[in-house]
């Protein structure tokens, strides 16, 4: 439990700038269904919607059945509430007949049969992704899952450190494994802040079941330490505040920091990052950079296993992606564009995202590694017991006494720290006169 009000305050601070509660229903603020229906209803009303030539998604969704559930969730403090996800599986018959005329070594359909959970970022609702998760679902031909974090105003709770995202998707991937889904064939897949949490759920499975769980890293940081740093600089704010930020994010349990686990692809994990991103390369807080910066370092130990690195060199060039035209067109669009004329590719979904050569992540990373892991991984088996699935996390223990004593002379800047989430959250708030067509929520990290 949180030691203090003081540390409540400041969690409560950060949670609702970066992953609020209360929210309304996505459905319903977009017309599909009324408040009054049960949530199966509403989100009927969307699926049925999509199915007509004139449904925005209409064309995304052909050949992708849907399914909407409920998971509940254990948070840090231990209160229960319930969470929303929706599968997006291949349409069982053509998902068979492309099996079976298929090459068994195409990459196209080196997903079928695996289960990907997609774990957005700060801001975000998976619904702001439906085409990314549509693009990935025909490329790669696996099911993938989206969900809401806690804060949804009709299934209750509220976020209010890492280790509740973390215990979010270990749900999701829990009740999978319950249904009888193998552990091999689940795969994480997250985007910025998501691809973080998804590593560290990663993380807490080969801690606690000694099993790993693939996880493909989109566009995410080194650490949150240096996301933040980076904004900051941004914001003219570093020099004030450079010293205060891993104290406070230890003491509020937003200390989250991929590089601590990650210093090299390996068959169970894999990350691109942007060419352009306004928000994570002006601090060289991007997790690409801090790989390629690693094995310099005296402490490197290769992580990946010998069968593998021929096909880790594989990827060497794939580390970086940029914008496609069309997703140029489209940020521009929506977000504009910043002093010098760029656009800021943080906050382009993958399907927007290609090589130099003009070939789409998705079909030119993500589906080889799929399937390249797929290989090692059938050489390699693991097994995971259900009477033996990794437990939820509990809120982080921080005592005031450690941030004052670390921070002392910087406490009177915490304000302007805090001040600096709040403006986060108001810049990312949607506006309310937005249509269908253009609600979606920017997203900070």
């Amino acid at each position: 439990m949180p030691n203090s009000y003081f540390q409540r305050l400041i969690q409560k601070q950060i949670g609702s700038a970066t992953f609020s509660s209360n929210r309304t229903d996505w459905y319903v603020k977009n017309n599909f269904g009324t408040a009054e229906m049960s949530l199966d209803e509403r989100f009927a009303h969307f699926e049925q919607a999509q199915r007509q030539p004139e449904g925005k998604f209409y064309n995304d969704f052909q050949n992708i059945d849907l399914e909407r559930y409920q998971v509940g969730v254990t948070l840090a403090n231990r209160s229960q509430c319930e969470i929303e996800v929706v599968a997006f599986r291949p349409n069982s018959s053509v998902s068979s007949s492309s099996s079976a005329s298929s090459s068994s070594s195409s990459p196209t359909l080196s997903g079928h049969g695996k289960h990907v959970i997609y774990f957005t970022g700060i801001c975000t609702l998976y619904q702001d992704s439906l085409k990314d998760i549509a693009k990935a679902v025909h490329t790669t031909g696996a099911s993938y899952y989206g969900f809401e974090y806690p804060g949804m105003a009709r299934l209750g709770g509220q976020v209010s450190e890492v280790n509740d995202l973390i215990n979010t998707g270990m749900a999701v991937a829990n009740d999978l494994l319950r249904k009888g889904v193998p552990i091999d064939d689940i795969i994480f897949q997250g985007d910025s802040f998501g691809a973080a949490v998804a590593k560290k759920i990663s993380d807490e499975f080969k801690k606690q079941c000694q099993v790993e769980i693939r996880c493909i890293l989109n566009n995410t940081f080194s650490s949150f330490q240096q996301a933040i740093q980076g904004l900051l600089d941004e914001n003219c704010l570093a020099i004030h505040l450079s010293s205060v930020i891993p104290s406070l994010l230890s003491y509020t349990g937003w200390d989250i920091r991929t590089q601590d686990s990650y210093n090299q692809v390996t068959p169970y994990q894999i990350h691109v990052n942007h060419i352009g991103d306004g928000l994570l390369e002006p601090g060289s807080a991007t997790l690409a950079a801090y790989v390629e910066s690693a094995r310099y370092m005296p402490s490197f130990v290769d992580t990946c296993p010998e069968d593998f690195r021929s096909q880790r060199d594989s990827y060497s060039a794939l580390h970086w992606a940029v914008i496609s035209p069309e997703g140029e067109s489209y940020l521009a669009a929506k977000y504009g564009r910043d002093d010098k004329g760029q656009v800021n590719t943080h906050i382009a979904d993958l399907c927007y995202m290609q090589y130099p050569n003009g070939q789409g992540v998705y079909e030119a990373l993500i589906s080889p590694y799929i399937q390249d892991s797929n290989e090692y991984i059938r050489n390699h088996p693991q097994v995971l017991s259900v009477d033996h699935l990794p437990q939820p996390l509990v809120s982080q223990q921080e005592s005031l006494l450690s941030l004052i004593s670390s921070a002392l002379p910087e406490l009177p800047k915490v304000p302007r720290f805090l001040s600096f989430f709040g403006q986060a959250a108001s810049s990312t708030d949607p506006d309310p006169t937005l249509s269908e067509e253009d609600d979606d929520v920017y997203k900070l990290i």
